[in-house]
C-alpha cells in the first residue's frame, strides 16, 4: 500500500498542513524539517506526481545540463540538488553538455519540448545563448557558479576571487613572498576570479608577481603535473604554489612525489577546493573549502521561488563566502631556521 501524507504526519506527530507546506517548498521550524525529512526517508513517501500534474498542469520534472559529472566537485553539487529536489516531490533530468555548445543547446531544447519546470545549469565557455528556449518557453532558471553567457538569470555562486584571497594570503602571513600560481583557462570567469584574488592580495602586501611563477593551465590533473614540473626546473625556485583547482591539485601532487620535493621544506602547496586528497595525502594540504551542499540548497529554494512565481528580486546573483581551511602543507618562513642569525 502506497505511503501517504497522513503516515508521514503520523510518523512526525506533526500536522498535515506542516507536512503539505514543507512538501510545497514552505518554510517550516528547522527541527520540523528535520522530522520530516527523516521520515520521508523511513518510509520511502513520494508525492502523486501524476495527479498534482492534473492539478497544476506541471510535470514537476527539473532539467539539470552540466559538466562532467565525474569530476567530485560537480557530483557533490548534484548530488544534493537531486535530494532536496526529490523531497520537494521533483524528478530530475540530467544532461552532460561536456563544454559543447551546441550539445548543451540540443540539451535544453530537448528539456524544454519535455515540458520541465525548472532548469538548473552550470556554466559552459563559448559564450552561446544556449538557454534562448527556455527563456523564451518563460521557464525558471538557475546558472551555478558563473553567468558566462551574459543571460539574463538567476545565478548562484561562490566568491572565488576572495577565496583565493584568503589562501594566498595565508601563505603570505606565514613569510613567503616567491609565491607561484598554476591558474585554470582563461575562458572561465571562476578561473579569472581565482587569478584576481591572487593578483590583488599579492599587490596589497607588495609582494613581487614574477611572470614565470604564473603558470596556465586548463583545470587538468596533466596541466597541474606539468606546472610543478615547469616551476622545479626554474633557477630561482618559489618557496609556495597556489594551485587553483583540485584536478590540477592531483596533478601537482604526483609531480611533487615524482621529483623528490619535501612539502612543506622545500616547497608549500595550497589549493582551491577541499576534498579526500587534501586529507589523504602527507603532509595534509591546506585548501579553500567551497560551501557546495549551500550553493546547491541555494539553487534549488530560489528556482522554486522562481516556479510559484516570485520575480519580485529577478535577476538574482548570490555569492557565497568560502573558507580557508589550514592543514599541514604550508612552512612558516617568519624566523630563522637552524639556529641563524
Amino acid at each position: 500500500m502506497a505511503v501517504t501524507i497522513k503516515d508521514v504526519a503520523r510518523e512526525t506527530n506533526l500536522a498535515i498542513s506542516t507536512i503539505s507546506k514543507y512538501m510545497n517548498g514552505g518554510t517550516v521550524r528547522p527541527e520540523n524539517r528535520e522530522r520530516i525529512e527523516e521520515a520521508v526517508r523511513k518510509l520511502g513517501y513520494s508525492p502523486n506526481h501524476t495527479a498534482r500534474g492534473l492539478r497544476t498542469s506541471r510535470t514537476y520534472m527539473i532539467g539539470l545540463v552540466t559538466g562532467k559529472m565525474f569530476s567530485p566537485h560537480t557530483a557533490r553539487i548534484l548530488s544534493e540538488i537531486e535530494k532536496k529536489l526529490r523531497l520537494l516531490g521533483y524528478s530530475v533530468t540530467f544532461a552532460t553538455h561536456e563544454e559543447n555548445g551546441i550539445q548543451a543547446k540540443e540539451y535544453v531544447d530537448y528539456m524544454v519540448e519535455r515540458g520541465v519546470d525548472g532548469i538548473i545549469s552550470t556554466p559552459i565557455g563559448t559564450g552561446q545563448d544556449y538557454l534562448k528556449s527556455a527563456a523564451e518557453q518563460k521557464i525558471p532558471v538557475v546558472i551555478l557558479e558563473e553567468n558566462s553567457a551574459g543571460n539574463q538569470a538567476d545565478c548562484v555562486q561562490v566568491d572565488c576571487s576572495g577565496g583565493a584571497y584568503l589562501i594566498v594570503e595565508h601563505l603570505i602571513e606565514k613569510g613567503h613572498r616567491e609565491i607561484a600560481a598554476i591558474k585554470g583557462p582563461d575562458y572561465k570567469l571562476t578561473s579569472l576570479e581565482r587569478l584576481r584574488g591572487y593578483l590583488r592580495v599579492m599587490e596589497d602586501y607588495g609582494c613581487p608577481i614574477r611572470e614565470e611563477y604564473m603558470i596556465q593551465g586548463d583545470f587538468s590533473y596533466k596541466s597541474g603535473y606539468e606546472g610543478i614540473r615547469r616551476l622545479w626546473e626554474l633557477e630561482k625556485k618559489p618557496t609556495a604554489v597556489f594551485v587553483s583547482n583540485y584536478d590540477m591539485c592531483l596533478g601537482a601532487m604526483a609531480a611533487v612525489y615524482n621529483l623528490n620535493i619535501r612539502v612543506p621544506e622545500e616547497l608549500s602547496v595550497v589549493s582551491f577546493d577541499d576534498f579526500e586528497l587534501s586529507v589523504m595525502v602527507r603532509p595534509r594540504l591546506t585548501t579553500v573549502r567551497q560551501p557546495l551542499e549551500q550553493m546547491a540548497d541555494t539553487a534549488v529554494d530560489l528556482l522554486y521561488r522562481r516556479m510559484q512565481g516570485d520575480y519580485s528580486d529577478f535577476p538574482r546573483k548570490i555569492r557565497l563566502k568560502p573558507e580557508c581551511v589550514c592543514r599541514d602543507s604550508v612552512k612558516s618562513c617568519l624566523f630563522p631556521q637552524n639556529g641563524g642569525a
